[in-house]
């Protein structure tokens, strides 16, 4: 029960923010020019695996003994030591963990390919660094 509170706290104060993010991204043209299509595929696919991620969780009421979370444990094991029988764990589990899974391997298919590859870099720097000015290259009217 506490995962699946915790987690499902968590999945919608990120549905929230990541919702309003998306929108800022599709609706403010300044914000939309300096956005790749990459950018805005990369959003939709979180934002489609936090929807997943939710719809998983009316199931996971439906079995409380922990059954589920153990094949899926099982499965991770047998994916990250290379055993051939892993997708016999996720034969018996119900769709939205299944589309879950695929769509979170496909992250990590395409974020080499996006600006997501900065999750690797561990700028320290940054919080330590001075202010910066931001001016516009063109006049304001006041001026």
């Amino acid at each position: 029960m506490l995962a699946i509170i915790s987690g499902g706290v968590a999945g919608v104060v990120c549905f929230i923010g990541l919702t309003m993010l998306l929108h800022r991204r599709l609706v403010d043209p300044r914000i939309r020019v300096t956005s790749s299509s990459m950018d805005i595929a990369i959003l939709l696919l979180l934002w489609l695996q936090l929807v997943l991620g939710l719809i998983t969780l009316p199931y996971s009421l439906e079995h409380r003994d922990g059954s589920v979370m153990m094949a899926l444990s099982h499965w991770a094991q047998h994916v990250v030591t290379f055993q051939l029988d892993a997708a016999d764990y996720m034969a018996d589990v119900a769709w939205p963990y299944r589309a879950h899974v695929f769509l979170g391997l496909t992250l990590f298919v395409v974020f080499p390919f996006s600006r997501l590859v900065h999750i690797w870099s561990a700028p320290i720097w940054y919080v330590f660094r001075r202010y910066q000015i931001v001016r516009t290259r063109h006049q304001s009217r006041a001026a």
